[in-house]
C-alpha cells in the first residue's frame, strides 16, 4: 500500500470515524480490520503520538473472532503499546493502557503495577487515574499486598468526587474480596451493586425471558440485551455507552460524558454516539417488542440521553 501524506490520513481518518456504528459481522471486521492499516501508517509517520498505537492496539483487541487470530492480536496490542512507550517515554497514556491490558489478557501483575505506577509519575489525571488506582490495587492485592490495596481504593474513592465510577470502584473491590477471578456483580436501578451467584445469575436471566426484567448481560465475551421478546447480541460499544447510560437510570448524561467514559482517548466523530444510539435503540426494540423506545426508554434530552425504563432494569458484570 502507498504511504499517505499526514493530511490524507487524517482525511482518512475522519472518513473511517464517520462510518463506526454503521456496520455488524462481516461487515464490521472489515471496517475495523481498514482502522489497523489506517493506524500502521500514522505510526510510520508519527512513532511519538500515543494516540495512534492506543487505537491500533484497541482496533486488535477487536477484531477477528477465530481464537487463535484473537491471541496472535493481543500480542500486536501489547507490542504495539509497548513501543509507545519507548517512543513517548514522558506520555502517561500508552503505559495506562498497557497495565490494563496486561491486567485483562495476560495477568501479570508485576508488570501490571510497573506500567501503572509509571502512569501515575508522568500525571494521569482525572477519571483515568480513577481507574488505574484500582487496576493497580487489584495487582497489589494479587500479589499479597492488601494494606497497599486497601489505600488505593482509598484514593480512588476520594478523587471520585462526583461518584460517576463507583461501579468501576465496586467492581475492582469485590474481585479481589472473591475466589473467583471474574466475580457476577448485579446492578438494579438505583440500587447499590451487590454480588450474586451463578445460581441467582441463572434466575435473573430467566426472570428477564420471562419478561419480569430487562438485564444487559456484560458477564461474557459476547454481549447480550437480554428481555421477554428475544436476547440480542451487541457490539461491544453499543454495551458500553448501555451500561453506561443503564448505570446513571433517571439521569441524562451528556454526549461528551459518555464520550469520555467509552472512548477515552480515541478520537470520536461528533455524530458517533448519536448513531449508536440509534442502533441500540432498534436493537431494544426488537428484544422487548416495543416500537415507544425513543420515547419511553432510551431518551433524548436537552444535553445527551436518558434511561428511563418502566420494567426493572438490571446490569451484570
Amino acid at each position: 500500500m502507498k504511504m499517505k501524506t499526514i493530511d490524507e490520513l487524517l482525511d482518512w481518518e475522519d472518513d473511517w470515524l464517520e462510518r463506526d456504528g454503521f456496520d455488524e459481522g462481516e461487515e464490521r471486521n472489515a471496517w475495523l480490520e481498514e482502522g489497523v492499516q489506517l493506524y500502521k501508517q500514522f505510526i510510520q509517520i508519527d512513532k511519538r503520538e500515543p494516540r495512534y498505537s492506543i487505537t491500533l492496539s484497541e482496533l486488535y483487541l477487536e477484531v477477528g473472532r477465530d481464537e487463535k487470530l484473537k491471541r496472535g492480536n493481543q500480542l500486536r496490542a501489547y507490542e504495539t503499546l509497548r513501543s509507545a512507550t519507548i517512543h513517548a517515554p514522558n506520555k502517561p497514556d500508552a503505559f495506562y493502557h498497557l497495565s490494563f491490558l496486561l491486567a485483562k489478557e495476560k495477568r501479570r501483575w508485576e508488570a501490571v503495577l510497573f506500567y501503572g505506577n509509571e502512569a501515575l509519575e508522568k500525571g494521569l489525571t482525572s477519571s483515568r487515574r480513577i481507574k488505574l488506582l484500582c487496576n493497580l490495587a487489584l495487582g497489589y492485592a494479587r500479589l499479597g499486598y492488601l494494606s497497599k490495596s486497601r489505600t488505593l481504593f482509598e484514593q480512588a474513592r476520594e478523587l471520585d468526587t462526583d461518584m460517576d465510577h463507583e461501579w468501576f470502584i465496586e467492581l475492582y473491590s469485590d474481585r479481589i474480596k472473591e475466589n473467583r477471578r471474574e466475580p457476577i456483580l448485579l446492578k438494579e436501578t438505583n440500587e447499590k451493586r451487590k454480588l450474586v451467584s451463578r445460581e441467582d445469575y441463572t434466575t435473573v436471566i430467566d426472570d428477564a425471558m420471562d419478561g419480569k426484567c430487562v438485564v444487559l448481560d456484560l458477564t461474557k465475551e459476547d454481549k447480550f440485551f437480554r428481555a421477554g421478546k428475544d436476547d440480542i447480541r451487541l457490539e461491544r460499544k453499543e454495551a458500553e455507552i448501555l451500561g453506561y447510560l443503564m448505570d446513571h437510570s433517571m439521569t441524562s448524561c451528556p454526549k461528551r460524558r459518555i464520550e469520555e467514559s467509552v472512548w477515552e482517548d480515541r478520537k470520536v466523530s461528533a455524530s458517533a454516539v448519536k448513531r449508536y444510539i440509534t442502533s441500540i435503540r432498534r436493537k431494544l426494540s426488537q428484544a422487548m417488542g416495543r416500537e415507544d423506545i425513543s420515547e419511553a426508554v432510551l431518551v433524548t434530552t436537552n444535553d445527551g440521553y436518558e434511561w428511563k425504563s418502566d420494567i426493572p432494569s438490571i446490569v451484570l458484570r
